[in-house]
């Protein structure tokens, strides 16, 4: 009994991981987009080495935001599938073919969008020091998730 009822947990374990890696497949092949970023690189000696991503969308949206504390940062997708900040709603809207909304949620003073850092092995800040842009996609919680830091060419920075 007891080596059924331990098998019947690995295959539900199994399920279980099955699901979510064709989740996170799904979600990759998801239509994703460019975001100008300025980055900042701090060091944590608990977490390692990481990036603080600063979009220049959410810079952009600070003048709009008023009192809201959670709302949609709307952007349109130039020629180059690069997103341009255009203003800040409290719920959502119809958009046409090239706009999109991006959920956030205001915490003091910063905007939470889902995709607001990146860590790294250590050693190889030097590689993601000069990222220009996030290729991200937007979850169906309207946040977002990042796919790639890329640089001023929008090529795909690696890690060796």
């Amino acid at each position: 009994m007891k080596k059924i009822l331990v098998l019947l947990n690995i295959f539900l374990l199994l399920i279980t991981f099955g699901y979510s890696v064709s989740k996170e497949e799904t979600n990759l092949k998801k239509y994703s987009f460019y975001l100008k970023l300025n980055p900042v690189d701090p060091r944590s000696l608990i977490q390692g080495d990481y990036m603080n991503l600063d979009y220049q969308i959410i810079n952009d949206s600070y003048k709009d935001l008023k009192n809201l504390k959670k709302g949609y940062i709307k952007i349109y997708t130039d020629e180059q599938n690069i997103g341009h900040y255009m203003d800040v709603q409290n719920s959502l809207t119809s958009l046409s073919k090239n706009e999109k909304l991006i959920y956030f949620i205001k915490n003091y003073n910063t905007l939470d969008i889902g995709a607001n850092s990146f860590f790294f092995q250590e050693g190889q800040r030097y590689l993601f020091q000069n990222a220009k842009y996030a290729e991200v996609i937007i979850l169906k919680n309207g946040k977002l998730r990042l796919k790639y830091l890329l640089d001023k060419n929008l090529k795909i920075i690696k890690a060796k």
